[in-house]
């Protein structure tokens, strides 16, 4: 049993190097489950498809490990306590993320005097420093010996472009002129924009979704059916004996909660086979689904192919096709 993402290779190439080509100073985000692909194959196609990338993003310090030394590492959360007594030390090409004092304090434990990225608070409201908190953790961070590598600002996904620029440029008047500004979230139209009303200033664009997904048209999320067998109303099956509806087939599914697969959000089933949805009878679980096709519908045999409805920054495939 499986599930299995394709990939149109062409079309997905094709959508790298396009973006590549309309975004300079592109730093490519490689974090969680590597965006349906897996991080350690983002990495491999940096190298391959974006050889002059220098500097690379992940979520948390323990996705920096296995990144490459001759990458720049920007560490996007901040990093704890926890975190660093898991790990015992930083990597030497981590560049960390300070977003509070409390932050500076955990470096500071650990004599960390390397380059660090000032988190800048947005309308997100998830973490860092206030316009009227920045001063202070500037000074915080010279005075642990720590230098400033840039500056970085998480805007909302949600609202039209102008919101995201009119937030950031709120904060242009408080950095330093050559402080690098990152950013995200913003259309190659819009970092024209931006880049033009500051000249003096390097923007970099953190791109994951957008740059390792764009339309998604090349991706194809399937699970293979491992059975399936008739069942008659008032019959019971699954992990909790449910009872089945009416007269139709038992089928299942080779992709479960390990798999990132879940019903929606709001309780329909991510599984479509014929244009149709397949009802489950219980919630995914682990690495298999059971679904119930009534009688007289389109219904999927054993090796059939069924249509899985996920995000792909969410799911874990067993196997993923070139094609």
């Amino acid at each position: 049993m499986a599930l299995r993402l394709t990939v149109r290779r062409d079309a997905f190439r094709n959508h790298v190097l396009g973006v590549a080509r309309d975004v300079s100073h592109l730093v490519p985000v490689v974090k969680g489950n590597g965006y349906g692909l897996g991080r350690s194959e983002l990495i491999r196609l940096i190298g391959e498809l974006l050889p002059v990338t220098t500097t690379v993003a992940v979520g948390t310090i323990h996705e920096a490990r296995d990144i490459p030394a001759r990458y720049a590492v920007h560490v996007m959360n901040p990093i704890g306590n926890i975190d660093l007594a898991a790990l015992g030390g930083l990597p030497a090409n981590v560049i960390p993320t300070i977003g509070s004092t409390h932050d500076v304090d955990v470096l500071a434990r650990r004599n960390w005097k390397g380059r660090v990225i000032v988190k800048l608070a947005s309308a997100m409201r998830r973490f860092g420093a206030s316009q009227s908190e920045f001063p202070a953790l500037v000074r915080d961070i010279g005075r642990i010996g720590g230098n400033i590598h840039a500056c970085s600002i998480h805007p909302p996904t949600a609202g039209p472009d102008t919101d995201r620029i009119a937030e950031i440029r709120r904060w242009l008047p408080l950095l330093p002129d050559c402080v690098t500004l990152s950013v995200s979230h913003l259309s190659p139209k819009s970092l024209v924009e931006l880049r033009n009303s500051d000249e003096t200033r390097t923007v970099e664009a953190r791109l994951g979704t957008a740059l390792w997904h764009g339309t998604k048209n090349h991706f194809a999320l399937h699970a293979d059916v491992m059975r399936a067998e008739p069942c008659r109303a008032g019959e019971s099956a699954g992990y909790r004996s449910t009872s089945v509806a009416g007269n139709g087939t038992l089928v299942v599914i080779g992709a479960g909660s390990a798999h990132g697969v879940a019903p929606l959000h709001n309780g329909d089933s991510p599984f479509h086979f014929a244009r149709q949805r397949l009802s489950l009878l219980e919630n995914p679980y682990m690495h298999s689904a059971l679904a119930f096709v009534p009688e007289g519908q389109p219904c999927p045999g054993v090796g059939d192919l069924v249509d899985v409805q996920r995000p792909l920054t969410t799911v874990h495939p067993d196997v993923v096709d070139w094609v």
